[in-house]
């Protein structure tokens, strides 16, 4: 397993060109009371892009006059409504959803019998986002829960904060796939996920002191007894490309210019005529089209006292800066296996693989390709 820890200057990707976006605003009230809901999530459908309700139950989002609203609330039916302004949205109560098992601490609880700040993130949610990474599935899915990029390049990892930043110490949260702490993410598969669990409050405590800046649970597939045998193929292929490049001078306007900060210091003009100059456009010859290609298998199914599950996983991602040679690779090979010995003896297995590749190129200083792309000079060839 190879590992290279560098790291690239933030760039964007985006497989989508954007169209003009205006801020809506509106109000999430409970549906049997008027009362205002507060802490509901409003995401812009597809998007990572999302907010949560204030105390009187008021939002504000950036999103197209075309995009769909998906809001939710623990307890309550999802809804999805088109954008509008000053939109009331009213919230049903889901009485089936309360009956829903909640991973917490060490056991599991029904939703209807938590009192702690608990949000729950499903495997359809995180099929729907296709990202790379874990910590990505949690953008703009969980109210409280802040996760900003470290870089742009393929593989990065993410700050993931839910409790804020404290003066000093560690801010990460405590992190547990099944039942095991992890420290790197990127050697995660995002789709052997079932669901995430987020704990905020005195729910962590369990967790002792290491939970001070919250726990996040996550819980892998596994198979179901008395399920016969079910195959999964996912794949995907995209092509990522920068949203948008900084504004820069052509070579006749950095010529003038130039010519005229010389003649100002009383020195000869660099730039006898600005006819048949280089226009070179530097940002457009190191970004290019970068393509991500994601492939995920399962096999999943069970017997009268046996549940299995097995996985595995390739993504490959190059990244939209030096045409290829920033890269990232991760194959991954998860099994389950759960088995009841008696009737109050079960035995619980799981085997994980995982192998990751990842090279980027110069991130930082004067040596560093993007600072290169908007310093050097257009007429340079």
């Amino acid at each position: 397993m190879n590992k290279h820890f560098f790291f690239l200057l933030i760039t964007t990707f985006s497989l989508i060109g954007f169209a003009q976006q205006t801020q809506y605003s509106g109000t999430v009230i409970d549906g049997s009371n008027q009362e205002p809901l507060l802490g509901a999530s409003i995401i812009v459908k597809g998007t990572n892009v999302g907010t949560t309700s204030d105390l009187d139950g008021k939002y504000n989002i950036t999103a197209n006059s075309s995009d769909i609203l998906i809001i939710s609330y623990l307890g309550y039916l999802t809804k999805e409504i088109p954008v509008s302004s000053d939109l009331i949205v009213t919230l049903e109560e889901d009485v089936a959803s309360l009956d829903q098992i909640v991973v917490v601490g060490y056991g599991t609880q029904a939703k209807r019998e938590i009192t702690g700040a608990v949000t729950v993130v499903k495997a359809e949610t995180i099929e729907s986002l296709k990202p790379t990474r874990i910590e990505q599935a949690l953008q703009g899915q969980v109210a409280g829960v802040n996760v900003t990029s470290t870089s742009g390049s393929p593989g990065a990892a993410s700050n993931i904060r839910i409790r804020g930043i404290s003066t000093n110490g560690d801010n990460r949260p405590l992190i547990l796939v099944d039942g095991n702490v992890v420290e790197d993410l990127s050697v995660i598969n995002p789709g052997d996920i079932e669901s995430y669990t987020v704990l905020k409050d005195a729910t962590a405590g369990i967790y002792g002191v290491r939970a001070a800046n919250g726990v996040i649970l996550i819980t892998t597939k596994g198979g179901r007894k008395n399920q016969k045998l079910q195959y999964e193929y996912d794949a995907f292929v995209g092509f990522q490309q920068t949203t948008r490049k900084l504004p820069t001078l052509n070579s006749k306007q950095y010529s003038l210019l130039v010519n005229e900060a010389f003649a100002n210091n009383g020195e000869t003009p660099p730039f006898s005529t600005i006819v048949g100059l280089n226009d070179t456009d530097w940002q457009g010859e190191v970004f290019s089209n970068a393509p991500i290609f994601n492939n995920n298998i399962g096999l999943r199914g069970g017997t009268e006292k046996a549940a299995y599950a097995f996985g595995a996983a390739l993504l490959t991602q190059d990244g939209i800066v030096g045409a290829g040679k920033s890269n990232f690779t991760r194959s991954t090979l998860r099994f389950n296996f759960d088995y009841d010995l008696l009737s109050n003896l079960k035995v619980k297995t799981g085997l994980f693989y995982t192998g990751t590749s990842r090279s980027t190129i110069s991130e930082t200083g004067l040596g560093s390709v993007l600072f290169n792309a908007v310093n050097n000079a257009p007429t340079f060839q």
